[in-house]
């Protein structure tokens, strides 16, 4: 059928005339390839497709949020393909159906009337979500992967004789989704039990529990998983969570420990989207990641640690990668989310089905794109290798700390470097970093944070935002993550660096030059831009963040801030220690000061103090404590307190000129306070913490 004949076609031109169309197009019968053929012709996308289906035939948009897949469908799976209609809802009087293609003619909506014996509703979604639908909505009536799983209604009332633990375990697990957490621990704590949640990567604590409450938690997830009530073993178990329109996985690990069982609960919502813009890739990663993935054979890596979004990036290329002409197969251990129209397979090392046995047969299956879960061993890395240089996109893992670091570690897992070079397209080590809650954060001022300072030193700019609070994110200061990454792409100077068996990553990542973006760059990025903080960047990345921002900055990194490791103590504040009997000097630093200000009268004091406390980053030492003779005072004051290794202070008045003429003896830093210019003693301690001085 032309194109000019084509209903879908006549539809977008009555919405969109002034769209330039081409001559002659053979549309195809198929619905789902005619709808792939219009976004394409006219540069759309399908919900805009569907919008204009919706406004030609008086129906509404449906979306895929309002799928129920806890609701048993009224229809079977074989006349909703028949018909290309799946159930979003039901409610008593009214079913909705989403259709693709709205002309069905009297008889059928009558046939689909009588058998849901209710109102019928159409809306229009694109025919890949209905079929996304269709496969989740059929999937989860026979289970999955043939494996019967329990489904808890979160919204269920309690019906159990044991209605405190129903109830509190509900409660938990909705609040556990309602926060996005990732994952549910319970486990023993001093005597009783505690409950926290990890959001966005750090855990919280949300309430601590009796010993039998603990105990009642373990046999309710145990019972509900089908696992062994008191075995003295580890076990794993899963359930389904059916909340409202929203269907979540629970992956659920028991540890016996010597005080109770410690569970934690991994929470997946399979109602989720996998996209590279979702992600939050900045526009510059995601071009990165794309010019990757569109060669026809090669490897594409990903490294980081465990939980730092690698496997999410992976869906979200391989859904982008997805289409009728393309056969995708993946090898995972476990298969956590279902891609609709992709092959998945789980590994069983208990079996003997191995990543790199499973690998040599899904290669018998005519793959063009094979997603390997993890490249653990040579002979897996063997096996990737020869299925990329034998025509397959090969997309994997690899746990190395940065993407240069992968080479020398494929290297030293067999690979011959000349097969290597040849095989590798390139390399993209991830993290994630929490962004800063849009409703609450706060504009970047004086006084700055040690951290906000030294990225100012650095780069010239302070970071656009920093953390607030409120209740949209629970008063941290953020909500959501986003990712920042380090790529590497391989250009020919570095194949042949490669080939030659060069292991060093200062001479790979010269030889890169342009071909590399560091992680610090694009951490860069998004703290200009106010997405995120310093401090949060270092508490992911640790200090070198800071010595490889300072590189690709041309500033010297032994230069760095000595107070900076305060960033990487959340919750604690770093402190300046003032050696004073003089209550108002303490008081005017606090003040002026980004951090805490602790006084005591004495050395004495100080030093009692230090042994105590590991937050302190400085000491202002007041020389109206000096005692004569002068230099016998300054050897004990540095008995007493050099072994702290913090820099220190000398507060001195204009008469003191002996002291000053013997403070620079010991080449000891101080300043000359001056009642008409308090802010010198701020600028002065400043400059000392910053490592200037």
């Amino acid at each position: 059928m032309t194109e000019a004949s084509h209903w879908l076609a006549k539809t977008v031109r009555v919405l969109r005339p002034g769209i330039e169309m081409p001559p002659s197009v053979v549309i195809s019968q198929d619905l789902s390839e005619a709808w792939r053929q219009m976004t394409v012709i006219f540069q759309i996308t399908p919900m805009e497709l569907a919008d204009c289906v919706a406004k030609t035939f008086g129906l509404k948009v449906g979306a895929m949020a309002q799928f129920q897949p806890s609701d048993a469908s009224l229809i079977p799976e074989r006349h909703c393909r028949e018909l290309g209609v799946v159930q979003l809802w039901l409610t008593q009087k009214t079913a909705c159906f989403a259709v693709a293609d709205p002309r069905l003619s009297d008889e059928q909506l009558t046939r689909l009337r009588f058998a849901v014996a209710r109102n019928v509703e159409l809306v229009i979604l694109p025919p890949d979500d209905i079929d996304t639908c269709l496969t989740r909505l059929f999937a989860s009536a026979g289970g999955s992967q043939g494996h019967k799983t329990a489904v808890i209604d979160l919204l269920a009332s309690a019906s159990s004789t044991d209605q405190h633990i129903v109830r509190l375990a509900g409660a938990l697990l909705r609040s556990a989704i309602d926060r996005n957490a990732s994952d549910v621990h319970i486990h023993p704590f001093v005597g009783g039990g505690a409950i926290r949640l990890r959001v966005d990567g750090r855990l919280r604590r949300i309430a601590t529990i009796p010993a039998e409450t603990l105990a009642g938690l373990a046999r309710y997830f145990k019972t509900h998983a089908g696992l062994e009530p008191n075995p003295l073993k580890p076990q794993d178990g899963r359930l389904r969570l059916a909340y409202g329109r929203r269907e979540i996985d629970l992956r659920l690990s028991i540890l016996p420990a010597y005080d109770g069982d410690r569970i934690v609960c991994r929470l997946l919502d399979q109602s989720r989207n996998f996209s590279l813009q979702q992600s939050r890739f900045s526009p510059t990663d995601q071009q990165t990641l794309r010019r990757m993935t569109q060669h026809s054979a090669g490897i594409v890596l990903l490294t980081g640690p465990t939980g730092s979004g690698k496997t999410s990036t992976l869906y979200a290329l391989l859904t982008s990668l997805n289409s009728v002409d393309t056969n995708i197969m993946t090898i995972e251990d476990p298969v956590e989310y279902v891609l609709p129209g992709i092959s998945q397979v789980q590994v069983n090392e208990k079996q003997g089905l191995s990543f790199a046995d499973t690998l040599r047969s899904i290669l018998r299956q005519d793959p063009d794109i094979v997603l390997v879960g993890e490249i653990r061993d040579g002979e897996t890395a063997r096996i990737a290798t020869q299925a990329a240089l034998t025509g397959h996109l090969v997309l994997s893992t690899l746990h190395t700390n940065n993407a240069l670091g992968a080479l020398p570690r494929l290297l030293d897992l067999g690979l011959d470097a000349s097969i290597l070079a040849d095989a590798l397209l390139g390399v993209v080590s991830q993290r994630l970093v929490r962004c800063l809650c849009e409703a609450c954060r706060l504009p970047t001022q004086a006084p700055y944070s040690p951290s906000e300072t030294e990225f100012q030193r650095i780069t010239g700019e302070y970071p656009a935002y920093r953390p607030g609070g409120c209740e949209t994110c629970d008063y941290t200061g953020f909500r959501g993550r986003l990712p920042i990454i380090e790529s590497l792409e391989l250009s020919p100077a570095l194949r042949q660096t490669i080939v030659s068996g060069e292991r060093r990553l200062e001479e790979l990542a010269r030889v890169a030059g342009g071909y590399r973006r560091s992680m610090a760059a694009s951490a860069k990025d998004w703290l200009v831009s106010g997405q995120t903080t310093p401090g949060e960047v270092q508490h992911v990345l640790g200090l070198g963040f800071w010595r490889e921002l300072a590189v690709e900055h041309g500033v010297n990194p032994e230069s760095l801030s000595a107070n900076l490791s305060q960033e990487s103590q959340p919750g604690q504040r770093m402190k300046v220690l003032v050696l004073s009997q003089n209550a108002a000097l303490g008081a005017s630093l606090a003040e002026a000061l980004p951090y805490g200000v602790e006084r005591v009268n004495d050395d004495q004091s100080a030093a009692a103090y230090l042994k105590q406390s590991s937050d302190v980053i400085g000491l202002v030492i007041d020389a109206e404590l000096a005692e004569s003779p002068l230099e016998v005072w300054l050897t004990r004051l540095r008995t007493q307190l050099a072994w702290a290794g913090l820099p220190a202070l000398f507060v001195t008045r204009p008469p003191q000129m002996e002291l000053k003429n013997l403070l620079a003896k010991f080449d000891a830093p101080n300043v000359e306070l001056d009642d008409a210019q308090p802010h010198l003693l701020q600028e002065a301690l400043t400059q000392l913490l910053q490592g200037k001085h």
